[in-house]
């Protein structure tokens, strides 16, 4: 890092705006309903212990922007934005919107597999046979691991097939 740190508006700003996320979190995380008694761990139990992480990170950005600690790549002149940027943001929101809107359509698992291989690329990756491999394998065990063992009941793993 070159040259002395000092505040700016801009980490300033995303501190509030984090605090502002934390804030939306814990008001959604205070709508989860309580477990009934006879429950020793409730399903809002791990939400609030991240929200509260969260919460402890943004408060502690948001002090050390208003000291001017807050250190930002882009003024380090080594570092630089990769090129092909835009094409990796593209790569990655495809990969989103696959899982989003291809679900219905294919099952979650096939949906998660396209998303696996699309997010892969949108880090480079340029080998799609594994790619589509490690995303399939990936896929169905937390697919399984959900559905099948935890009965959260994710539906099927591609909604063509008649099994599984």
């Amino acid at each position: 890092m070159t040259g002395p740190l000092r505040r700016r508006a801009g980490p300033v700003c995303m501190g509030l705006a984090l605090l502002a996320l934390v804030a939306l979190a814990a008001w959604q995380v205070g709508l989860i309903p309580e477990p009934p008694v006879f429950a020793a761990v409730g399903p809002a139990v791990m939400p609030r212990i991240l929200v509260a992480a969260l919460a402890g990170l943004s408060v502690l950005y948001l002090a050390m922007s208003v000291l001017g600690r807050s250190s930002d790549a882009r003024l380090d002149e080594h570092e630089s934005p990769l090129p092909g940027r835009q094409g990796r943001v593209a790569w990655m929101i495809t990969g989103l919107a696959a899982l989003l809107g291809l679900t219905p359509v294919l099952g979650i698992g096939l949906a998660g597999v396209i998303a696996f291989v699309s997010i892969a690329r949108a880090f480079d990756s340029g080998r799609w046979g594994r790619d589509l491999l490690v995303g399939a394998i990936v896929s169905f065990a937390v697919w399984g691991l959900f559905d099948r063992l935890l009965g959260v009941q994710l539906g099927r793993f591609a909604s063509f097939l008649p099994w599984p």
